[in-house]
């Protein structure tokens, strides 16, 4: 690792809230690496983490079941009183999840919180639908969209709000007429994206949360986009193929241009980015009919068998597991926080003998991110 480099590269996130986005060649033609062709019929090797989805027969069926799958792939199902789990959202560690669900008691969508066990509502009764969770970075806020009913408009209206999962206070962002959801943190927390609808086409959005401000980050006439999701300096989305053509496709921004991932295709939908690292990718696929869960490592995709369920697998959610030793010396302790201080503060003589132990947001480098969830992690242990 490049410690300048580094720097110069938070500092422009911290500054600009631009990406940088590189999309690796595929060896393979992308249909052949979905199909598993020319795959060497092997199985997806996934990375060592905790994968979070949710699966169902039909979104009208209200039977979708929330999944959490561990580093040695056992896999257990979050339940609690709620009905038709989705949308799960890592926070700062593991044991830490957001998702959205309808409250068996009032019959309203509400914002979960799963914390080692036991589960919380955290807008129980508000009278309002609350949906589409994410976690700040730092782990003290969800952000969501609430939606309340309008008798001028005969349906519901979505708003963007910030809840603290302690005080359970919600703090309303916008206030307009059009429908706004799937927000998302940048890496850094200083803005938001998001999917703001018009006609029921969507566009991708930006938020600055320090001015308020906005701006459109992608647009196209006739064209779905929605499902925003950041992962380091990247951004992905979903969005439809063409006017023409509503097959999902997924994309990367950086800052100026739009990028097809190389998986995509014209003829079955590709949707829900979960990004795994710089260049790995969980997503959810229709190659084979319904949805299932699909790895990409760099040049393969390939479908993930124990976690495709024959039903609708959708809305991965991945954290990676991160052992923080980044001495090498068979341990995680203080020592290890102070030794990558050290290091962010270029201290002469300063080593990391395994920096990849420290990327806790497992987007192929070091910075203040990886530091902050470096330091949760020691105080969670």
């Amino acid at each position: 690792m490049k410690r300048n480099g580094i720097i110069r590269r938070l500092l422009a996130v911290l500054t600009a809230g631009s990406f940088i986005c590189t999309v690796p060649e595929p060896v393979l033609a992308a249909e052949q690496a979905v199909s598993g062709e020319d795959c060497s019929g092997t199985d997806a090797n996934l990375p060592r983490g905790w994968l979070l989805w949710h699966s169902y027969s039909r979104y009208d069926a209200k039977d979708s079941r929330l999944y959490l799958r561990d580093p040695e792939g056992k896999i257990q199902e979050i339940g609690g009183e709620f009905i038709h789990a989705m949308n799960g959202s890592f926070g700062s560690s593991p044991e830490r999840i957001t998702f959205m669900a309808i409250d068996s008691a009032a019959d309203e969508w509400d914002i979960f919180l799963y914390d080692g066990g036991s589960v919380t509502n955290l807008t129980q009764n508000s009278g309002c639908r609350n949906e589409d969770p994410k976690w700040s970075p730092d782990g003290r806020q969800i952000v969501f969209k609430t939606g309340k009913w309008d008798a001028s408009a005969d349906d519901f209206v979505y708003q963007l709000a910030l809840l603290n999962p302690e005080s359970k206070t919600v703090t309303m962002l916008t206030d307009d007429s059009r429908e706004e959801a799937m927000p998302c943190f940048s890496a850094d927390g200083s803005f938001l994206y998001y999917t703001a609808y018009t006609d029921r086409i969507g566009a991708i959005m930006q938020m600055n949360l320090l001015t308020g401000e906005t701006k459109t980050v992608f647009a196209e006439d006739g064209v779905n986009a929605y499902y925003p999701v950041v992962s380091g300096e990247k951004l992905y989305f979903t969005k439809w193929c063409s006017a023409d053509n509503h097959c999902d496709q997924l994309m990367c921004y950086d800052g100026q241009t739009v990028t097809a991932l190389p998986f995509n295709s014209e003829r079955f939908d590709c949707s829900d980015a979960c990004p795994v690292s710089s260049s790995e990718m969980i997503y959810s696929c229709t190659a084979e009919g319904v949805y299932d869960l699909y790895y990409y490592d760099g040049n393969c995709a390939c479908r993930i068998p124990e976690c495709s369920s024959g039903q609708n697998d959708l809305g991965a959610s991945f954290f990676a597991e991160r052992t923080g030793d980044v001495s090498a010396d068979g341990a995680f302790d203080a020592a290890d926080v102070r030794l990558l201080q050290k290091w962010m503060l270029a201290v002469s003589g300063t080593e990391l003998n395994n920096w990849e132990a420290g990327d806790f947001y497992a987007d192929g480098k070091l910075d203040a991110v990886d530091f902050s969830l470096m330091k949760r992690a020691l105080l969670h242990s």
